[in-house]
């Protein structure tokens, strides 16, 4: 899943009682044994043109998985083993079987290095685990992630409990054939700015002024190539805590207007997901193409007092390919 980018930034413009933007485009029962988990599924199909250290593909695992019913466990002992099984490491990025591939566990969205049990230290695992793989400086070519030890295969061993070879927790195999795609998506960088919106429209939190404040505008992913089974991408707010209210980008550094923040929502209205892997639903295997995702850039309300001034925000888009 090769991730690429485009960067919304905003750019300031002075009000003088109203709020003018520019956007700019460029993630306690507990497990009662060792538990079995092979990422990735059967194939990978991955761009030849990646530059090293790109996250080429994620997967997720369910928190079940790991702590049962609970909605929290505590990881004693976190192993990594470079190859599927060939001696340990400690990370957190170890290589895989596939020359150009590393692959990498994350826990609470942080990459993880080596933990041992007699450490006296842990991590309470909180949301779903993530496997990904990274593209690193070797030379890419095609072949089967699976492990390299016929009998103890894993690239990951997470144990909530004591350690040994039968703690109760996770283990994690890699098992998928890496197939490579002459090349990807192009993503282009694009500003996008709203008009500015005079203050006693606002009506209370929540509130977004009227439409003539909005602004559509697309993301678009251009000459995508034929052959990935799916291609997707990610909306990833940059800066700062996102706000309370859903689709909320985070007020970049340099803003002066106080209250305010803004808003991406979908052609419908609804507002936009962060942190999650969206499928590019119009990508076409056999064709490949360009495509582009309508959506709308306002203003909303955050706090009971809007004060005029300036107001940005950033945002990349992480495209992903299967």
């Amino acid at each position: 899943m090769q991730q690429l980018h485009q960067v919304l930034r905003g750019l300031a413009a002075r009000l003088i009682p109203a709020i003018a933007l520019v956007i700019v485009a460029s993630i306690s029962p507990k497990a009662l044994a060792m538990i079995s988990v092979t990422a990735f599924g059967t194939t990978v199909n991955v761009p030849n043109n990646l530059p090293a250290g790109t996250v080429i593909s994620r997967y997720t695992i369910p928190l079940s998985q790991l702590c049962g019913a609970a909605s929290s466990c505590r990881a004693v002992s976190i192993t990594l083993y470079p190859y599927g099984g060939r001696g340990t490491s400690p990370g957190p990025l170890i290589p895989t079987n596939v020359s150009g591939l590393s692959a990498r566990l994350l826990l609470n969205g942080q990459p993880v290095s080596a933990l041992s049990a007699n450490s006296g230290n842990y991590i309470t695992v909180t949301s779903p685990l993530e496997v990904q793989l990274v593209r690193d400086g070797g030379t890419l070519r095609s072949d089967s992630l699976a492990g390299a030890e016929a009998g103890a295969p894993s690239y990951f061993g997470v144990c909530v409990g004591t350690s040994g070879g039968n703690c109760p927790g996770l283990a994690i195999n890699l098992g998928a054939y890496i197939r490579l795609v002459n090349g990807s998506c192009s993503t282009p960088d694009q500003s996008v700015a709203l008009p500015g919106m005079v203050l006693y429209k606002f009506k209370g939190v929540g509130s977004t002024g009227d439409q003539s404040s909005a602004k559509e505008f697309s993301l678009r992913f251009n000459n995508c190539p034929p052959g990935f089974a799916r291609v997707g991408y990610t909306l990833t707010p940059i800066g700062g805590p996102l706000p309370a209210l859903a689709g909320a980008l985070p007020v970049a550094g340099g803003s002066t207007a106080k209250g305010v923040a803004i808003q991406l929502t979908g052609t419908n209205g609804t507002p936009a997901t962060f942190n999650q892997p969206l499928p590019l639903s119009a990508y076409s295997s056999s064709t490949g193409g360009s495509y582009t995702v309508p959506m709308t850039a306002r203003y909303i309300q955050t706090e009971a007092t809007v004060t005029p001034g300036t107001i940005s925000s950033m945002m990349s888009v992480l495209v992903d390919y299967q």
